[in-house]
């Protein structure tokens, strides 16, 4: 496959398939939660609750800080409540409802066909890799952005 060029005949710099590849992904997720009324942070909220069972809302900010103020995320925590999907136990937790749960199947259901799709013809070797190398570079960047600090 032959990489994007620039109007010089030159590759398209990583950053340029980075933001190309969020907004594709997340345009092509979009539509999945569109049918069901939600973003896809709520559909992070959703799949942190499906995976532990609950979510703590502190805990989960220090994971989605960069995506998400804590306003935003207590706000999605208020909707996803209001909807009747989610309801707090008694660690001030939160958990599915019988309905919240039915919804996470159903846009799971969604998702993974979605995953399907956008994933066909990508080994899982092809994927290792890629995270393997944006890890590399995240690191050497924090590394880096250290070091500065420090000087």
């Amino acid at each position: 496959m032959t990489p994007v060029t620039d109007e010089h005949g030159l590759p398209k710099p990583i950053g340029w398939y980075l933001k190309e590849a969020d907004q594709l992904i997340t345009a092509f997720f979009d539509d999945a939660f569109d049918r069901h009324c939600i973003t896809r942070y709520h559909w992070m909220v959703l799949r942190t609750i499906a995976s532990k069972s609950y979510i703590n809302v502190e805990a989960h900010h220090e994971q989605v800080k960069y995506f998400l103020s804590l306003d935003r995320l207590n706000g999605i925590i208020d909707n996803l409540a209001t909807r009747g999907w989610i309801k707090t136990n008694e660690n001030k937790n939160y958990q599915f409802t019988d309905a919240g749960k039915r919804l996470y199947d159903s846009v799971n259901h969604t998702y993974e066909k979605q995953l399907v799709t956008m994933m066909q013809g990508v080994t899982e070797e092809d994927y290792s890799h890629v995270i393997d190398t944006l890890d590399r570079i995240i690191n050497n960047l924090n590394k880096k952005v250290s070091i500065e600090l420090k000087e």
